[in-house]
């Protein structure tokens, strides 16, 4: 028996497991999530699908994936969750208290370094929202805030599109990575032309920064040696401080990397550069709930405290950069190329 306008159906608990099965893509893998049975969640599923005359999952190798039956129910189940949380949340403020949860879609290098410490501040000043933090590059996280997955993403090199709204962004720098003891590591900056007889550590091609560094190399006529490729940033930052290559990373803030002394972040100058970007997005279409727009009043006040931050080294390095001209009567190489001829061939590194 329905009641009013809620839909007819007969186990709504089902519909959770739906959801988590179609997250996480096992029965296996939401049973550790949720701590219930594996044989009691794929019950669950069946009687969903019973109970819909269709099916809504497919076996695909070692996972589940989804029919179109199960993406157009998954659709409504995110918009129904999202309704109910910003609900709960709205409740909270109502009595008085500012609870809810937030879900955060982040780079995996941002998340380290600021990511962690911003929610330990706001979980000390609001113990009762609680946050969900998603860690993926650039070109998924927009994808997932586009889906509905994430209510929030901070990213590097996120582009503008149709269904995000952006509410910062400012300029970064692009590094290399090297030891401590590297001949580069104590230099204010370096040129293009002081790497290429490096050893690199490479993003993979589906990482924007690889595209960032494409550009860069497009600038000589030799193509960097590179020993291994990853999607980890965080792997590359291992790979480095083992002395197996440099890499490459944007940062907000050059110099020695506040988790790991071994490494140091030196920044690239070179005209023509143009600097990278990390901006916060949310969605365009769903509205926020208290506790987002909480959440994102703080993340800008929080990313605009480490912009100036990151603002004051850089101006720090552009004056030092003028100075070594100035100090050297015009003798030190503006050009992008010392020692290599110009190429305009475009370097697939």
């Amino acid at each position: 028996m329905t009641l009013g306008l809620l839909p007819n159906f007969v186990n709504t608990s089902a519909l959770r497991y739906f959801y988590e099965v179609a997250r996480y893509g096992s029965f296996q893998t939401v049973e550790e999530k949720v701590h219930v049975a594996a044989s009691a969640i794929r019950r669950q599923v069946q009687l969903l699908e019973q109970e819909l005359g269709t099916k809504l999952f497919v076996r695909d190798r070692n996972t589940l994936r989804l029919t179109s039956a199960g993406e157009t129910l998954l659709y409504r189940v995110r918009r129904m969750m999202w309704e109910l949380n910003t609900a709960r949340s709205e409740i909270g403020v109502l009595q008085g208290e500012q609870t809810g949860h937030v879900r955060i879609g982040i780079n995996e290098t941002a998340a380290r370094e600021f990511l962690a410490s911003f929610l330990g501040e706001f979980r000390a000043r609001y113990p009762k929202v609680t946050f969900e933090v998603v860690i993926a590059s650039s070109n998924i996280l927009a994808e997932t805030l586009l889906r509905g997955e994430v209510d929030i993403i901070i990213g590097y090199a996120l582009e503008r599109q149709t269904g995000l709204k952006q509410i910062a962004s400012f300029s970064l720098q692009t590094c290399i990575t090297v030891q401590r003891d590297h001949p580069l590591a104590d230099r204010p900056f370096v040129r293009v032309g002081d790497l290429v007889d490096e050893t690199f550590i490479m993003p993979t091609d589906d990482q924007r920064l690889r595209h960032v560094l494409n550009s860069i190399f497009s600038r000589v006529a030799v193509k960097p040696t590179f020993s291994v490729t990853t999607n980890s940033f965080e792997f590359i930052a291992i790979m480095v401080a083992k002395g197996l290559g440099i890499g490459c990373q944007i940062r907000v803030l050059p110099g020695p990397d506040p988790e790991r002394p071994e490494i140091v972040y030196v920044p690239i100058h070179e005209p023509g550069i143009k600097p990278s970007v990390l901006a916060c997005y949310i969605s365009d279409v769903q509205t926020a709930n208290p506790a987002v727009m909480l959440c994102l009043k703080k993340l800008k006040e929080a990313l605009q405290d480490w912009s100036t931050e990151a603002e004051s080294a850089d101006m720090s390095l552009l004056d030092l950069d003028k100075d070594l001209s100035n100090d050297f009567g015009g003798m030190v190489d503006e050009s992008p190329l010392t020692g290599l001829e110009n190429s305009d061939a475009s370097l697939d590194v």
